[in-house]
């Protein structure tokens, strides 16, 4: 049992992608039988359901926290924050193009929940600050829950050094710890849940949902390319002056052991050899990597508006301008609430699901292509990382030119 669970922690993707296959299986032997193993799926959905609102708060909260030194935060650690939100935030903009470009989903017959349309008012931007401290918690309503967790984060690195900011950042950092376990858990029932979702999912759309998730990746995998050409190659030659070309190949070793690995954090230290061997100085590089491990999910803020998009259009329904901004403002913010965690993207489709009313199929669809997001995703995430900590050393003047030139 034991080889069997460490199995599955080193080849998640690869566990799911199997998942889905048995799932589609299950859906052509048992036809409109497999709707018996929907309590099965359900479980899984209502377990990610319990603990995302928690993780969402401890993820960005410990996140912030964690950073440390308020004063290098500052100076450098602010800068590299906001080049890490602006390459989100065209990735999400991509990723919004691709969809209303491709259409993923559209032409799958299916009925929302109960679909959540909202317009633009003054209202709505008062109800995504909590009424109360543990009232949004209870509520899972996820937007006051990062609004919390970032004043909440940003209240402990603000205060003085001493035992209680010490205590808080440990509170904190052991909360995340604890809820990281309990998915961990969680997810060793995924591919349970994934099956009885694939199973019951597709029992009726065989040709349409093949169809539909080809254009899903199709949409993804063109955002993919643009986010490298316009954000990576442009902001590093245009704003750090750097050769992108020359930059890559220094840190291509990072990008092959990411995507082996699919883990950021596992990549850290062979990213942080790269961009030292490129030129960055060391104390940069010790600081920045680790905050864009932390803070920076390109490849979750392309997913995010594509996941939705793929339920709206599968139930028959055209995305809004304000809706539109929603996927904007969850792209960013549900990106850096679930750095790090395995199978963030589930998790974050189960928050989508349940904020926008879209069906719960959705989740087993995303199962289906976790493999590709996640080998194509993780060497995005920790290229954007070093891409956003050199054009801050550049700016700073914390780059030796003659390695990077070499």
């Amino acid at each position: 049992m034991g080889s069997i669970f460490s199995y599955m922690n080193r080849h998640f993707a690869l566990c799911l992608l199997g998942a889905a296959a048995a799932g589609v299986v299950l859906s052509f032997v048992l036809g409109d039988q497999a709707v018996v193993l929907q309590p099965l799926g359900t479980i899984f959905t209502r377990l990610l359901g319990m603990i995302v609102p928690v993780l969402v708060f401890f993820s960005i909260a410990s996140s912030f926290a964690n950073i440390g030194d308020a004063t290098r935060m500052k100076s450098w650690g602010s800068k590299i924050i906001g080049w890490v939100i602006i390459s989100m935030l065209i990735g999400t903009f991509l990723g919004i193009a691709a969809g209303l470009f491709f259409k993923p989903g559209l032409g799958i017959e299916l009925q929302a929940a109960e679909f959540k349309a909202t317009e633009i008012t003054v209202n709505m931007f008062i109800e995504w600050l909590p009424k109360n401290f543990l009232g949004c918690l209870a509520e899972g309503n996820t937007i006051q829950i990062v609004f919390l967790a970032v004043f909440v984060g940003i209240a402990v690195v603000l205060m003085p050094d001493g035992k209680s900011k010490n205590f808080l950042v440990t509170c904190l950092t052991a909360g995340q710890d604890l809820i990281l376990q309990i998915v961990k858990g969680i997810m060793y029932y995924a591919p349970i849940g994934v099956a009885a979702l694939m199973a019951t999912s597709i029992s009726g759309l065989k040709g349409s949902f093949v169809a539909q998730m080809t254009s899903f990746i199709a949409a993804y995998s063109i955002a993919f390319v643009l986010q490298v050409i316009v954000v990576y190659f442009v902001m590093l030659y245009i704003v750090g002056k750097i050769n992108p070309f020359k930059f890559t190949r220094k840190i291509f070793p990072a990008l092959i052991t990411a995507f082996v690995t699919t883990s950021s954090a596992g990549t850290l230290p062979v990213n942080l050899r790269c961009v030292k061997e490129a030129g960055i100085d060391k104390e940069m590089a010790d600081f920045g990597l680790p905050l864009g491990v932390t803070f920076n999910m390109d490849s979750m803020a392309i997913e995010i508006p594509l996941y939705i998009m793929l339920g709206m259009y599968a139930v028959h329904m055209e995305p809004t301008v304000i809706q539109l901004f929603l996927f904007v403002i969850m792209g960013i913010a549900f990106s850096v609430g679930c750095a790090g965690v395995p199978g963030g993207g589930l998790a974050i489709a189960v928050i989508l699901v349940n904020a926008f009313g879209l069906p719960t199929e959705v989740v087993a669809w995303i199962a289906a292509i976790f493999f590709y997001l996640d080998v194509t995703g993780t060497p995005m995430n920790i290229w954007g990382d070093a891409v956003c900590t050199a054009i801050v050393a550049s700016r700073e003047g914390k780059i030796d030119w003659d390695k990077m030139n070499a």
